[in-house]
């Protein structure tokens, strides 16, 4: 987003209120919203201002038909309330932050703190949850691991019909014996299985819904959460646990932006939040970021990806029971992040890390394999509107996915038909 484009939105935040019209084009104009206009013509025919209010992926899904019209009127209605709460409130919260420069990063976190609140919503406490992930792994390695017994035992009988059929199924496939393959597989996956049971387990100093990507309800710490990485980032009020801080005042209108409750206290979500491990390892990586502008950064990254992977899988490494396959896969696993890091650590430099210092000919080579995908209607509105990044995003997303509206088009149509006969 260029600067002069920023200080315009800056420039409606300043007003004495915001209307629901100033909050759509803040997020439109962020890229909190969907921007291509073919795409929003056609959510809007099929459900009214879903363009202005569906987050960008519910609004995919609806272009194509992976949820219905009526559950994307429940995502709209939920948005578009949302959005009423932040015409009164959206000035204050930007006003916490001393660099607001990104602006399109806080709206973001707002949204997403949205979506996460009402998400958490339906997900069962995080002591229930972690049994029942840890029930849900066991069951399926049990019955992958019958499975691949089960196979074996009846290899002689269908492996050359099976070999025959995987042909006429997958013609361009080539390998070993398909159903020999798929046995290996199998038990392979049964050890991937008990791996990851094993990191439910490695609480508390390994959160297991750090390593998983779980969820719990807790609604009100969720909220403490997005407000301190907000804080974080952008130079917001320190976290206290002094009740009517600065902080406090900041989680009580994000609480009130994204529940619609007003007056809430957060004290003791604040408190938890304060001492928990999902505070210290943001911390952690906090102190560990590197300058942008470093022609090393990718590999930085890279080289501590590693490191945190060798050390998960050597603490799983003593977890109790583990089968012989799952313990061969975690020592492959650290041989192969070493290497990765080996790679990592003796890459040299000087070189080019970021698009802009392309010049023309390197930058055309990049998208070349891109561009021969695309439909000669979507280049020529490319080229008009310039090559940039956001351009090219959501270009190359559709060169790699297919067009959104014909894949809804097609389903919608064919549903039609079966409707009708």
């Amino acid at each position: 987003m260029r600067f002069e484009e920023e200080d315009d939105l800056r420039h409606v935040l300043h007003r004495e209120t915001l209307t629901l019209k100033d909050v759509k084009f803040l997020f439109s104009h962020t890229g909190n919203r969907e921007s291509d206009t073919e795409r929003i013509i056609y959510a809007n025919s099929l459900l009214p201002e879903a363009g202005d209010y569906l987050r960008p992926y519910e609004l995919r899904a609806l272009l194509r038909a992976d949820i219905s019209e009526a559950e994307a009127a429940g995502h709209l209605a939920r948005n578009k309330a949302f959005f009423s709460r932040l015409a009164g409130l959206l000035p204050s919260l930007v006003g916490f932050f001393e660099r607001p420069q990104n602006l399109a990063g806080i709206l973001h976190c707002i949204d997403e703190c949205h979506n996460d609140f009402h998400a958490a919503t339906a997900s069962p406490r995080r002591d229930r949850q972690a049994r029942e992930t840890k029930e849900i792994i066991n069951a399926a390695c049990e019955a992958v691991a019958r499975a691949a017994a089960a196979l074996e035992g009846t290899k002689r009988l269908i492996e050359g019909e099976y070999d025959r059929y995987h042909n006429v199924y997958y013609p361009n496939h080539e390998g070993p014996s398909f159903l020999k393959k798929l046995i290996e597989e199998l038990r392979m996956c049964s050890g991937v299985l008990e791996i990851t049971g094993a990191k439910v387990d490695l609480s508390p100093k390994r959160d297991p819904f750090t390593l998983l990507y779980l969820s719990g309800n807790d609604q009100r710490t969720l909220v403490v959460e997005s407000a301190y990485h907000m804080s974080t980032n952008w130079n917001g009020p320190k976290l206290v646990t002094t009740p009517g801080s600065q902080f406090a005042t900041l989680c009580s209108l994000l609480f009130e932006a994204v529940s619609g409750k007003t007056d809430e206290s957060l004290a003791g979500a604040i408190n938890r939040y304060a001492r928990s491990d999902d505070r210290r390892l943001w911390d952690i990586e906090g102190e560990e970021m590197e300058e942008e502008n470093d022609n090393f950064l990718i590999e930085k990254q890279r080289m501590k990806g590693c490191t945190r992977e060798i050390e998960l899988c050597r603490a799983l490494q003593n977890a109790t029971g583990l089968s012989t396959m799952a313990q061969t896969l975690l020592q492959m696993r650290i041989d192969w992040e070493q290497q990765n890091y080996k790679e990592a650590n003796e890459t040299y430099g000087p070189r080019q890390v970021y698009i802009e210092n392309y010049n023309s000919e390197q930058f055309y080579k990049l998208i070349a394999p891109v561009i021969e995908r695309l439909d000669p209607k979507k280049l020529e509105n490319l080229c008009a509107e310039g090559l940039s990044a956001d351009g090219l995003s959501s270009i190359i997303l559709e060169a790699l996915t297919g067009s959104d509206v014909s894949v809804g088009k097609a389903r919608r149509s064919g549903r039609n038909s079966d409707f009708d006969a």
